[in-house]
């Protein structure tokens, strides 16, 4: 099951300057979508995860700590 951590996801946008309609465009969904799946009322898919990963340079942790509250096992 895919958690998110709308805080954490919300941060990283913030950091790099972009709006939930930047990121909308960049997965192929529309803004009303990204918003419920950053709100957590939609969950992400795994190549939306994988894009998002990659936009924000996120690292294991904080994928595991943002998409699957901490419930992945340590690598």
């Amino acid at each position: 099951m895919i958690t998110i951590k709308a805080n954490l996801l919300k941060g990283k946008r913030a950091l790099k300057g972009l709006t939930q309609k930047n990121i909308a465009e960049m997965i192929g969904v529309s803004e009303k979508t990204y918003n419920h799946k950053e709100a957590g009322k939609i969950k992400f898919k795994v190549d939306e995860i994988i894009l998002l990963s990659s936009v924000f340079n996120l690292n294991m942790s904080e994928i595991n700590k943002i998409f699957f509250s901490n419930k992945l096992p340590n690598v």
